[in-house]
């Protein structure tokens, strides 16, 4: 059995723990220009000995950290084990991926028709966390409707 790949139990719960203030953090920066003062940093005048027109700028990376704290966490909740791994939870992992695949195909191919301009931009920014978060709400529905079947043996 191949789970040696997988993360600890102990990273889901921290995963779950994390994500919803990195996705509010995310929904704020993104829709009301929400910024965390201490992720401001200054860019000097460096390259102002070769180029005259280059000025110091401030740059902000709050919506980086939340991107990026929504890529971990989501990552972490995917690909952790479950308290008991077994073949069967092996399989279920393997079929859940194989249909985040497909249904990102079929999302990407429909909203590149869809979408243009600034538009498709957005679309693509969001369609970064489908294949995870399809993946993981199938494994999960799919995981809990088994447990359910078990108990009503």
């Amino acid at each position: 059995m191949l789970t040696k790949i997988l993360l600890p139990h102990r990273f889901q719960k921290i995963g779950w723990l994390l994500f919803l203030p990195f996705a509010a953090l995310l929904f704020i920066t993104n829709y009301f220009n929400f910024r965390l003062e201490w992720l401001s940093f200054e860019f000097s005048n460096s390259l102002g000995k070769i180029f005259d027109d280059f000025e110091p700028f401030e740059k902000n990376f709050t919506l980086e950290f939340a991107l990026i704290g929504v890529f971990v966490t989501l990552f972490l909740i995917a690909f952790s084990k479950e308290k008991d791994e077994d073949e069967y939870i092996q399989k279920l992992r393997l079929d859940s991926l194989l249909v985040a695949f497909y249904t990102n195909t079929f999302i990407l191919v429909i909203g590149t028709m869809l979408f243009y301009g600034f538009g498709y931009l957005e679309f693509m920014g969001y369609n970064m966390f489908t294949i995870q978060l399809i993946f993981i709400g199938r494994f999960r529905w799919v995981l809990h409707r088994q447990k359910q079947s078990m108990l009503a043996l």
